[in-house]
């Protein structure tokens, strides 16, 4: 296999060199007082994936290549003082949220040796909305304090309702949140609703074609497919609130009206919703802006997309989720 273009990837902003540890990793966090550090290189990384993430990769080069890798995601939190306030969790998942997400974070959750409050790291376009408020649930219940989550770019849909969870929800220029709207076969539950309205509107409008809309429905809707799919909705809002009652006390809005909002409010799945209409809809003691464990997150993201590049040149799917002593995931990209 050829090794790839260091040229060809995006190097990010944060330094090129940090400096790990040797000590042991305690309680998923990096120790900080070691006074003989390590330099790992982006070059080191590159060339540990090229060696342990291959097919012909033994068990020995799989292991030495994971934890070169955990070792470059600890030196890079490391740089930031407020890791020292928190239990770290990143949940990085660029495919869907699913429960073996929510294992890993138990997993990683229940082996922190000291209690404190939880800073999870999210990027996540979605998945399973039941998954995410387990994980939710899981990191209130575990939290010292407070469940706080930093956003580095995006937390959409499912994972909008992760941070439906949250007491403070860090954001940046380009985070984004979005609708919690659950979606079936990659279309939105809600649109069938939609779909009746408009017709109904239709045959308002023009009465002569109510025979023909009737033939249509009656041949192709189930009826039973409409009141699945409100419930469905209904659900995804259900979740929302009792996440949001949490903490009602910060809310700008009460627990129902905002998740009111993230499910009926927004017409596209995609919207984005930035750091100033997460103010509008969440307050601004939830929404912060700019702030030190957003700079820890974004840092964290940088240093995950860079080996999800280096994975994918390599015909490899990256996954991490956990405490920064957690295994990384590498599954083969199916060929298309």
């Amino acid at each position: 296999m050829s090794e790839p273009n260091i040229e060809d990837i995006d190097q990010g902003n944060h330094t090129e060199e940090v400096h790990a540890s040797a000590a042991s990793i305690h309680g998923g966090n990096a120790a900080l007082d070691n006074p003989k550090p390590q330099a790992i290189t982006r070059d080191s990384v590159i060339q540990s994936m090229i060696t342990g993430c291959n097919d012909n990769s033994t068990p020995e080069q799989k292991t030495e290549c994971f934890n070169v890798i955990k070792t470059y995601l600890q030196q890079i939190a490391r740089e930031h003082d407020c890791l020292k306030e928190y239990n770290l969790i990143i949940l990085h998942d660029s495919g869907t949220l699913v429960k073996s997400d929510a294992d890993r974070i138990y997993n990683a959750i229940t082996r922190f040796k000291e209690k404190k409050p939880i800073l999870l790291v999210l990027y996540s376009g979605g998945g399973q909305a039941g998954s995410a408020y387990l994980i939710g649930k899981l990191c209130i219940d575990y939290a010292e304090g407070k469940f706080v989550i930093a956003v580095p770019r995006m937390a959409k849909s499912a994972a909008t309702l992760i941070c439906c969870a949250a007491n403070e929800i860090h954001m940046g220029s380009l985070s984004e949140l979005g609708p919690i709207d659950p979606q079936i076969n990659d279309l939105p539950a809600l649109g069938l609703k939609y779909s009746i309205e408009h017709i109904a509107e239709l045959v308002k409008r023009y009465p002569a074609s109510s025979d023909m809309f009737a033939q249509y429905l009656n041949s192709s809707l189930p009826l039973i497919n409409l009141g699945y799919y409100e419930r469905v909705a209904e659900s995804a809002m259900q979740y929302a609130e009792k996440l949001l009652s949490t903490h009602a006390n910060v809310l700008a809005k009460t627990p129902k009206e905002i998740a009111n909002e993230l499910v009926y409010k927004y017409k596209d799945h995609s919207f984005v919703i930035d750091k100033s209409e997460g103010e509008e809809i969440f307050g601004k003691k939830v929404i912060r802006s700019n702030t030190k464990e957003y700079d820890l997150g974004n840092d964290l993201y940088v240093a995950l997309s860079f080996i999800n590049r280096i994975a994918d040149i390599m015909g490899n799917q990256f996954y991490f989720t956990g405490s920064l002593d957690s295994e990384p995931v590498f599954n083969k990209r199916r060929q298309e």
